[in-house]
């Protein structure tokens, strides 16, 4: 059963809307750091910086229309305005994190790859449990009922192990147990924390446009929550590393 209209284009406003802000903060950076080249260095940089200044400027007066649209809708449906711009930005993180997460997936799960590069899902966000930071929940937002995601509960271990054989300063090999630093290697490790909810509406399209049972389209779609979430917490995880990189650098 698809969703009345007026649900759809009030969730494609805050795709549209949220898009607008990420690309508005990204131009906005890019502008300052080629201001300040323009000043360190040649003229081409203070050239483009005044090129992505009239598109800040665009995409500002866009993203007030797209703003304005959001409200109107949320009106409409009776809906918070901040429940349709969580629905934009899982979409727009969902884009982020698709490509991550199929090559995550085995190539024999023909399936999962579908699902990940089909219509029928088209957003994810994430909420940690405040009390046990191993552990969350994946919203998976499908367009068979886009204001009611389904979720999935997972708890993550970060595995450390010995990436090599460490050797001691005389040439020797080390036996130690314990691997140095330099040597440690870690590895996520994700699963399930409970059951699949909310997926009725989602699985029920799934399966028919996968040609599936209701049971395989349900596996996929856990699968492609743990590849979807396993994506988001290596990034998240390479991006404090290099936020830590940077500060070292700095000291």
């Amino acid at each position: 059963m698809a969703p009345p209209q007026r649900v759809v284009q009030a969730v494609e406003a805050a795709i549209v809307a949220s898009a607008h802000l990420a690309a508005l903060q990204n131009v906005s950076a890019a502008a300052e750091a080629c201001q300040r080249l323009g000043r360190l260095s040649s003229g081409r940089w203070r050239s483009a910086a005044r090129d992505l200044a009239a598109l800040e400027e665009d995409l500002q007066t866009g993203l007030e229309s797209a703003s304005k649209a959001v409200s109107t809708s949320a009106r409409d449906l009776d809906v918070p305005e901040d429940a349709l711009w969580a629905v934009g930005d899982a979409a727009g993180t969902f884009d982020m994190l698709r490509d991550a997460a199929l090559d995550s997936v085995e190539d024999d799960d023909a399936l999962v790859v579908r699902v990940l590069e089909g219509d029928a899902l088209f957003g994810v966000s994430f909420l940690e449990d405040p009390e046990l930071p191993d552990r969350g929940t994946t919203l998976l937002f499908g367009w068979p009922d886009p204001l009611a995601p389904a979720t999935w509960p997972w708890q993550a271990n970060w595995v450390v192990g010995d990436g090599q054989d460490s050797v001691s300063a005389d040439g020797e090999d080390d036996d130690s147990d314990e691997p140095s630093e330099e040597d440690a290697d870690e590895e996520l490790d994700l699963f399930e924390a409970g059951e699949l909810e909310g997926d009725e509406l989602l699985v029920a399209q799934l399966a028919e446009e996968l040609s599936c049972s209701r049971h395989d389209a349900r596996a996929a779609v856990r699968s492609a929550a743990m590849a979807l979430t396993k994506a988001s917490l290596l990034a998240a995880a390479g991006g404090e590393d290099e936020e830590e990189e940077e500060e070292e650098e700095e000291e």
